[in-house]
């Protein structure tokens, strides 16, 4: 199943395969496996680059371009969408119940 974010009058897909999280975590400066603890206890202001590869990914697997930066995505998200991201994450690296936790 693909998993959809609306932002402005545009629908990105997420995606939260290994590519996105690899992105993820050279963003972070993760080098080390016993380090993707990261991954699942999520700090805040890692929230909106976890967003833009996962966008990105998601993205290039509909062999689309995304369009926007980490800064300018930023810029157009609010809480709602970051929100709404954090529940497809979940969904996409838990089971269904612990998504629901969220």
């Amino acid at each position: 199943m693909k998993d959809f974010l609306k932002i402005g009058d545009s629908e990105y897909r997420v995606e939260a395969n290994w590519n996105a999280i690899a992105g993820f975590c050279r963003k972070k400066g993760v080098s080390d496996l016993s380090q993707l603890d990261v991954l699942v206890h999520i700090a805040i202001d890692d929230i909106l680059p976890l967003m833009h590869c996962c966008i990105k990914e998601g993205e290039r697997l509909e062999k689309r371009n995304f369009p926007m930066s980490e800064s300018e995505l930023g810029s157009v998200v609010n809480t709602a969408v970051m929100g709404q991201f954090m529940r497809i994450y979940a969904c996409l690296l838990y089971t269904s119940d612990a998504a629901d936790e969220l």
